[in-house]
């Protein structure tokens, strides 16, 4: 049998011959570990449904239901060389997204459902595309980034060793995938091109776009292009131990300028005037403190800038921001989607000022 290493493979016990075909496969495969936890599963959904039932003894890890062979989903996960045996893909959805609820009402929960969503750079998209799916937010998402994971990612990207040398969009589609196998997600491992742009975004069309790529010329091709099409742009930038969350309504104001205005032209034209194997690194060090603006930045941070390519060999990142980076995109996105009332400009996320009651 063949597969693709970077996908689940789907086996739905209730149709004949995807259940023979996995009677073969577990025949064929002794040495894969299987987790079968079905009964519980079934008893805990029980519950959901019925919450009268729960008591202190329904709720004792021994509990299980009967459940027969041809119920149920094998999933199997080629890189862990594991099977989990789970719900059917509604009843599934149920039990995973139960405690959402009344936080996430079950029409919210139907409209983030079916929502489309294009992450363009997965080093910060990760937690956030992470966020996304525990949450239940959007079950058609593109990924895209050309970067493998290295050993310097490590102080803020949530993997491990093991993982290191895979591609960071692959690395965060397995992610995503381990929480709901039933994800459609296209991955796109060259990044971000010119050439690919208009496909990531139309075709077919995202809801929203959340930009978090490093190219500052395809950062602002890329808004271009999301502006013609009017789908709102997020990204959320590291800024020391903070954030700054930058929201872009284009699809309710397509004469809204780049970056909400926060991006001078001059600016623009540096950055759109780049040309490849010209110009000094730390020319572009700059340019991609000034994409931001450094009045809007942290002290430490604005300083570090100066240093990148002397005594640092990349700007700082915290791994405390980075996870505050995924929540923010989460908050974002979600409230974009349902339509609340988040409005274009830069929005400032801190931790520091948090008090004691």
């Amino acid at each position: 049998m063949e597969y693709d290493l970077n996908k689940p493979v789907i086996f739905h016990l209730s149709k004949n011959n995807e259940r023979k075909e996995f009677v073969n496969f577990r025949k064929n495969n002794p040495n894969i570990i299987y987790i079968d936890t079905l009964g519980e599963q079934e008893h805990e959904l029980d519950l959901i449904n019925n919450p009268l039932l729960i008591s202190h003894s329904s709720l004792s890890a021994d509990n299980k239901s009967p459940v027969k062979d041809d119920y149920g989903v094998w999933v199997f996960y080629p890189w862990k060389n594991t099977a989990v045996r789970i719900l059917e893909v509604d009843k599934y959805s149920t039990l995973r997204l139960s405690r959402n609820h009344n936080l996430i009402t079950s029409d919210e929960e139907n409209i983030l459902k079916k929502a489309k969503i294009g992450i363009a750079g997965l080093n910060v998209g990760n937690p956030g595309a992470v966020c996304l799916v525990l949450e239940g937010i959007g079950e058609s998402i593109k990924l895209a980034d050309f970067d493998s994971l290295s050993v310097s990612n490590l102080n803020r990207f949530r993997a491990g060793l093991p993982d290191i040398g895979i591609n960071k969009a692959i690395l965060s589609a397995r992610q995503m995938l381990e929480i709901n196998p039933f994800l459609n997600l296209e991955i796109y491992e060259d990044g971000i091109t010119p050439a690919n742009m208009d496909t990531f975004l139309n075709s077919p069309k995202i809801d929203i776009l959340v930009e978090e790529t490093d190219n500052l010329k395809l950062k602002i091709q890329i808004r271009r292009l999301a502006k013609k099409l009017q789908i709102p742009v997020l990204m959320v930038t590291g800024n020391g131990e903070d954030i700054i969350v930058d929201v872009e309504r284009y699809d309710l104001n397509k004469n809204l300028k780049i970056l909400s205005g926060y991006l001078p032209d001059d600016i623009i034209n540096k950055i759109e005037a780049i040309q490849k194997g010209q110009g000094t690194y730390e020319e572009r060090i700059m340019l991609a403190r000034d994409f931001m603006g450094k009045e809007y930045l942290d002290s430490r941070l604005v300083k570090s800038f100066k240093e990148v390519g002397r005594t640092l060999a990349g700007i700082p990142q915290l791994a405390e921001s980075s996870f505050l980076r995924g929540a923010a995109m989460c908050y974002f996105t979600k409230h974009i989607l349902l339509n609340h009332k988040i409005l274009s400009g830069r929005y400032k996320v801190s931790i520091k000022g948090v008090k004691i009651n």
